[in-house]
């Protein structure tokens, strides 16, 4: 590949791929996209296999003779492909030049790249059937292009497909494979023509060099077959063995025939990091572990140790990190790349793991050293690979699939209660003594710990390697691309390293991981056997501990866990329940009450709260919608029917638990919060430190929710049982997980409660809206129906307001965004402020420039301190397993962890920078809340905070902190090194133990000078090393009498003795101690420093919060400028404000268009409209429209695909970024704030909840009827067009008078019932209006009709829906349209019949009935 040098150190982990014969997929793999079938056996074990094979043909069968030439030798020692007949060939490739595809170099990861021609030679293709291979370019910068091999090319669908997404098979997170993909998506929009005059790199490859030359030497050695003798061929093969023997290659010949040293390749074992040096030793793969283990008790790892060596051999080469740029690693020729499968020649099938079959020699040698080799090549991608092996290609059955008691239907749990049984644990299982016994040590703690989990991958740490057993390994080679190592046994594994990248797959394909790492080494082991009376062979392994158990909910990115692919929260979600009133779950006066806690664990901050709800819950969606929870705990046989189907229906994974020993009640849940100590830590930090009483350790919202009359707060207060029970189901869960303690004693607590309750509380809507921290409520209908966080196509971002917004920088703004988004802001004054801050911002451009591309730099500020406050807990540091696990990866770890540190430094001093270069344009700022932000806080207000309403600045000073961590240690020093030596002044116990050091050495040096005048012998000094340091060496020209009596001889040389003395031992021993301090506060000097980062937390999050408010801000701005029309800042007013009646709500939209969508379907601009409710509008007309500014309902009509749905979207849509804060896209708008927006838009049934279309259509009617409020928005699309037409009309009738009499609040009804609309076309509290359209051509044929959409909404009622026109575009058959046609004139006519005589009867019951209305039933009758 062209550009290798300047990319090549990207690869200098990377093995050399090499290929394996690849038999043909089975039916049921054949669809796959790089199905490739793999043996459950060694390599080292095929090539015996094949040799063996070899051998019994040759008896059977003998070779005929054949002269091979030099070249078939060479090929030979190569390893040169078979030809292949036509049924082997590959099929041909389908890119044609300008093509988008994904591709790879065999062991590095998926690159978006585009087929070109060879800029040089203008050759697309070369090779044929296996060795086809295609010419792209590669998406780099500088571009790179190389030759693929056809079977690693797919089709490019985008960066938004499936497939590129996490958890696809082409997803990566390197930044250089996401640019990548950037490039090709804007590549997508061009012509082929276009994308072929992309600049491609023109500097010829290394192997388009070396082709010529190759091709030269190839003809060279050719030599005549019929001219070649017996015995020159038998001297030809001589000589490949002995090339073999000497590991000599081609190119090493070449090189040395031109003077050169010859190249040595290097294979090393692939990682995830440069750090890791692991070689392959072939050497090692030999012997039997079952000898081993019968041989030798003693071993440390306690499982299979030589498979576990090979196994460490085979799959150290599976994880390979994904390398920067797509570059062949090692100089390779293409005739070693693959060895095709032979056509048999016996009638006994051929394993598929085998090779060619060859006569001679050099067949067992060849296929040894390709077996060998072939132990590095790399899994294509995380597809699921072939699990089928075996000498006779039949499926393996493995061990465990052997065993009776783990046979579905025959299981039992851990307490031996069946499957049939109703208390059946299926995470737990039994597993028989006998059997156990059995095993081999390691094994058997593998079982031990499988029983108490079996629904988790044990990631099992042997040595320096997890390994994967029995169905974990099943698993292990599905979903993460392993390959088995040999035996009967289920077995797969990769190196420590690896990690963070095989577990982060796996949990978020809804596994669950457990991480068991090795506790103790070899040699404690030793200790604490020496130390037991009998020791048996169970005991003499390593002990073994679950450190970690990582689930999607319980993600918190440790440095073992690597970087969150995603910016928004993950939330585990804890649910209690109980049911109270009415008669069953239908019943009318049925309600629910629940307790929740809901955790972000990469951030720390739990909710907890206690509310009650409908019977629709409605309360219980609206969480859902608003934290989206990737995972549930629900107490088992707790949650009623009602609540089962709506958590199902989120889709994320459940977990239910046992009531009281794992889902704890509220008293057990207190107890075990004050047994625990989480808070003590925080506690000490604080300046209001208690006399020690437990109770007072608790954090100020839990406190609340106790009782006032326990002073111990050990009793739950009145309505939060609940709360505090879903607290302890959650707490319980983070302790099986072993996050407990990190997470809780951050003390990061808050009260959940639904904003509506707020509502209810605040008496009154008046009360309510003046209120500062109010907000609107958004329920989850309502945030699906707008498509506000999701659209309904895909369940993506796409198309949606977030979308649309979010500019943010920052992922902690990102996140701040959404939860502003859930609630916007319902005073006045508030949302006044934020329009102001907007102003502010837009009219400071440089400052704004400046400031958003120092928010780029920063990183994830806000899990990086809960990492921080993670990694420096004294207490995890000594109870946790974590804290006696034997890490070989311990400096990478180390690097990391400084890495993070150092990253969250340079995050708070751009932070820094961004309040200084603010600081200027903060005076002229109008708005507080901008104030607050990007102010510094003042010294004096440090501790009373209660003048930041008006403006003054909450952001902390750091300029202290920073200054002092800048100089607590040398900082690139540490970030090479991964050690931290602390400089003087900042670790007192690492200074006091330096101190104690030096004086120990200065007392030991004077001591030396007072013994050189003592014997008066100048060349006197110290010796020794370790333990045997400070002997006084005396040269033999010191008299013997002078030597005093307290001298004691330690050793002697030749001319010298060795002296000691009391006083040097005891300052020798003093010295140790303090070097020991030394040594240990060095060691605990990372856990230390992180502990003193953190004792600042709260100025440290303090000022995240700051940055996360500006960036949020800052997108806002972004947005209110970026508008493709007319933006306008919204009116928000006080109900009484209002000029006409002060007490109705009203809105006055002018202008406005629909903020997602700026074209129409066929690419015109967006037609603007006018909406009014409660005051004149624009679109009254003439038809008696105009008495009526005071109606709050507006019935919208208008043809099928006219825009109705889009204008009710569009209405919601503004006043929800009105009241964000945000400018509209509109001319202009006034309103009084909206305390809840209502939806029922589309149709769409819950089947897997059992709802039909109708059903849900009521199920959120009644939900706007029971929560419905004068202030509210509420937004009705067609009701009642699930049933049957008079249901439906009825139904819709009811509901319009209900809205438009009683509730009286803001509504947009649409509907296509014109009997409806009729019927209130004389209501003073309903308006008409509808979406206009043109109808030329209207006649008896409604094929002559032609209507055109003018998408714009004015007063009065549509005549007809024009359905017809619809089903013309749909393609509709035209004799149905016309049967249709038909029928609708004469289902019209019977109406318009009934119509008349119910009129004819009421004027003739009505004395007072005039000519005017007798004239009207004539001109009807006329009509018909």
């Amino acid at each position: 590949m062209a550009k290798q040098s300047s990319l090549f150190n990207f690869f200098t982990k990377s093995p050399p791929a090499v290929g394996k014969s690849k038999p043909s997929p089975s039916p049921a793999e054949a669809d796959l996209p790089s199905s490739v079938q793999k043996s459950n056996t060694s390599p080292k074990e095929e090539a015996k296999q094949a040799a063996k094979q070899a051998a019994k043909l040759d008896k059977k069968t003998p070779a005929k003779p054949k002269k091979p030439s030099s070249k078939s030798g060479i090929n030979k020692l190569f390893g040169n492909k078979t030809h292949s007949n036509g049924k082997d060939s590959s099929p041909p490739c389908n890119f044609n030049a300008g093509a988008l595809v994904w591709a790879k170099l065999e062991g590095h990861p998926w690159w978006p790249c585009m087929v070109v021609p060879q800029p040089l030679s203008g050759q697309q293709m070369r090779g044929k059937g296996r060795e086809q291979r295609i010419h792209v370019h590669f998406f780099d910068e500088p571009p790179t292009r190389g030759w693929i091999s056809t079977k690693y090319v797919r089709d490019y669908q985008g960066s938004d497909s499936t497939d590129a997404k996490a958890g696809g098979v082409f997803f990566s997170g390197k930044p250089v494979i996401r640019q990548g993909m950037v490039l090709a998506d804007s590549a997508m929009a061009l012509s082929t023509e276009e994308k072929l005059k992309i600049p491609l790199c023109t500097d010829p490859s290394d192997d388009e060099e070396e082709m010529g030359e190759e091709e030269e030497e190839e003809e060279e050695m050719e030599v005549d077959k019929s001219s070649q003798s017996e015995e020159a061929a038998g001297e030809s093969e001589e000589k490949v063995e002995e090339g073999k023997k000497s590991g000599r290659r081609r190119p090493s010949r070449r090189a040395a025939e031109k003077g050169q040293k010859p190249k040595r390749r290097r294979i090393v074992v692939a990682s995830d990091s440069e750090d890791s040096g692991d070689e392959f030793k072939p050497e090692q793969a030999d012997g039997s572990s079952e000898e081993e283990d019968d041989d030798d008790e003693g071993a440390s790892s306690g499982v299979d140790e030589e498979e576990e060596e090979e196994g460490e051999e085979e799959e150290g080469s599976e994880p390979e990190t994904e390398p920067d740029s797509p570059v062949k690693p090692v100089k390779r020729k293409r005739p070693a790349e693959k060895a095709e499968k032979p056509p048999a020649k016996s009638s006994k099938a051929m394993a598929p793991s085998e090779g060619p079959k060859r006569t001679g020699p050099p067949a067992s040698v060849s296929s040894d050293t390709k077996s060998k080799l072939s132990a590095f090549s790399a899994p294509d991608s995380f597809e699921s690979t072939n699990s089928t092996g075996g000498a006779d290609g039949g499926v393996t059955v493995w061990d465990h699939e052997k065993l009776d008691w783990l046979a579905e239907g025959r299981r039992k749990d851990s307490r031996r209660r069946r499957e049939s049984e109703e208390d059946y644990d299926p995470t737990t299982i039994y597993v028989p003594e006998d059997f156990l016994n059995r095993c081999t040590p390691g094994m058997r703690r593998w079982w031990e710990l499988k029983a108490t989990m079996l629904d988790t991958v044990i990631f099992y740490k042997v040595g320096k390697f997890y390994e994967l057993y029995h169905m974990d390994a099943v698993i292990g080679v599905n979903e993460l691309g392993f390959t088995f190592m040999k035996g009967t046994w289920a077995h797969s594994g990769f190196p420590e390293i690896g990690f963070g990248r095989f577990s982060d797959v796996l949990v978020q394909k809804g596994y669950k991981v457990a991480r068991v790492e090795q506790t103790e080494t070899p040699e404690m082991m030793e200790a604490r056997c020496k130390k037991m009376l009998r020791p048996t062979k169970f005991d003499r392994v390593v002990r073994r501990e679950v450190c970690r158990i990582l689930t999607r909910g319980t993600q918190t990115y440790s440095v073992l866990d690597g970087s969150p692919a995603e910016s928004q929260a993950k939330y585990l979600l804890s649910v209690k329940e109980r049911s109270e009133g009415g008669e069953g779950s239908a019943g009318v006066g049925h309600t629910h009450t629940y307790g929740v806690c809901f955790v972000d664990t990469s951030v720390g901050r739990f909710h907890v709260g206690q509310f009650r709800d409908d019977r629709h819950c409605s309360r219980l969606r609206t969480l859902l919608a608003h934290h989206a929870p990737a995972q549930l705990l629900f107490e088992k046989g707790n949650t009623s029917a009602e609540t089962r189907k709506i958590l199902k229906g989120t889709g994320a994974m459940q977990d239910g638990l046992n009531a009281t020993s794992q889902f704890w009640d509220a008293q057990k849940t207190l107890k075990a919060l004050a047994e625990a100590d989480y808070f003590q830590e925080t506690d000490k930090n604080e300046e209001d430190t208690k006399d020690g009483n437990t109770a007072s350790l608790l954090p100020t919202t839990l406190k609340s929710m106790t009782s006032e009359t326990d002073a111990l707060c050990l009793t739950p207060k009145e309505g939060y049982e609940l709360a505090l029970s879903a607290l302890g189901g959650c707490i319980f869960y983070l302790k099986k997980c072993l996050v407990d303690q990190e997470l809780l004693s951050m003390a990061n607590f808050e009260e959940y409660m639904p904003v509506d309750v707020e509502m209810e509380q605040s008496g009154g809507p008046s009360s309510f809206f003046a209120k500062t921290r109010q907000r609107m409520v958004l329920d989850g209908v309502t945030l699906a129906n707008l498509e506000i966080l999701q659209n309904s196509a895909s369940g993506g971002v796409e198309g949606t307001l977030l979308e649309r917004l979010d500019t943010c920088c920052t992922p902690f703004g990102k996140r701040l965004l959404k939860q502003w988004l859930c609630a916007p802001l319902c005073n006045p004054a508030s949302i006044s402020d934020r329009l102001d801050a907007l102003e502010d911002l837009m009219a400071a451009p440089a400052q704004v420039q400046e400031v958003m591309e120092l928010l780029k730099k920063l990183p994830d500020l806000e899990r990086l301190l809960s990492k921080i406050h993670s990694l420096g807990m004294p207490l995890k540091g000594s109870d946790h397993p974590d804290s006696r696990a034997v890490m070989y990866e311990e400096v990478v770890y180390s690097k990391r962890k400084i890495a993070d540190f150092l990253a969250a430094l340079e995050g708070f001093k751009a932070m820094r920078e961004i309040v200084s270069v603010m600081a200027a344009a903060a005076k002229e700022f109008r708005s507080k809340l901008l104030r607050q932000v990007v102010v510094q806080r003042a010294e004096e207000d440090d501790d009373n905070c209660a003048d930041a309403s008006e403006g003054k600045g909450l952001f902390p000073d750091l300029s202290g902190e920073l200054k002092r961590w800048d100089t607590a240690f040398d900082h690139q020093k540490a970030r090479s090194t991964g050690v931290i030596t602390p400089k003087t002044g900042f670790d007192p116990e690492y200074d006091a133990a330096l101190a104690g050091v030096k004086e120990c050495d200065r007392q030991l040096q004077d001591f030396l000078e007072r013994q050189k005048k003592r014997l008066g012998c100048r060349t006197l000094a110290y010796w020794g090393t370790g333990r045997n340091r400070y002997q006084m060496e005396v040269p033999d020209s010191v008299s013997e009498r002078n030597i005093p009596e307290e001298y004691e001889v330690r050793s002697t040389k030749k001319g010298w003795k060795r002296y000691s003395t009391k006083e040097i031992e005891r300052w020798f021993s003093e010295l140790q101690r303090w070097e020991e301090k030394r040594d240990a506060a060095l060691k605990d000097c990372m856990r230390r420093l992180f502990y003193n980062f953190d004792k600042n937390y709260k100025d440290w999050q303090t000022a995240v919060e700051c940055m996360a408010v500006l960036d949020v801000l800052l997108s806002l701005s972004q947005y209110s400028q970026a508008g493709d029309g007319p933006m306008a800042r919204p009116e928000v007013l006080l109900p009484g404000d209002n000029q006409g009646d002060p007490s109705l709500p009203f809105l006055d939209l002018r202008g406005s268009r629909h903020p997602c969508v700026t074209k129409t379907f066929f690419g015109d601009d967006f037609i603007p409209n006018d909406i009014s409710i409660g005051c004149a509008g624009a679109e009254e007309d003439a038809e008696g429209q105009g008495g009526k500014e005071g109606a709050m309902c507006v019935l919208v009509t208008g043809p099928n695909m006219g825009g109705k749905s889009t204008l009710m979207r569009q209405c919601g849509l503004m006043v929800i970024l009105a009241q964000l804060g945000c400018y509209v896209p509109a001319e202009s708008l006034r309103f009084t704030p909206v305390d809840r927006v209502f939806t029922r838009l589309g149709a769409s049934d819950r089947i897997m909840a059992g709802e039909s279309t109708f059903f849900v259509e009521l199920s959120e009617t009644a939900s706007i009827l029971l929560h419905g409020t004068r202030h509210s928005l509420v937004l009705l699309d067609e009701l009642g067009r699930g049933t049957a037409t008079y249901d439906g009309t009825a139904i819709a009738s009811a509901v319009v008078r209900e809205l438009a009499e009683k509730i009286r609040c803001r509504t947009l009804f649409s509907t296509h019932y014109h009997s409806l609309v009729e019927d209130y076309s004389h209501q003073p509290s309903v308006r008409l209006g509808h979406m206009a359209c043109m109808v030329e051509n209207e006649c008896e044929d409604p094929s002559q009709e032609t209507i055109t959409f003018l998408y714009k909404f004015i007063g009065g009622a549509c005549p007809k829906s024009y359905g017809f026109n619809a089903a013309r575009l749909a393609s509709l058959p035209e004799a149905v349209i016309q049967s249709g046609h038909r029928k609708a004139k004469e289902f019209e006519k019977s109406t318009v019949t009934l119509r008349i005589f119910k009129k004819l009867c009421a004027f003739a019951e009505d004395a007072s009935a005039g000519l005017d209305q007798f004239s009207a039933l004539v001109e009807m009758i006329g009509t018909l």
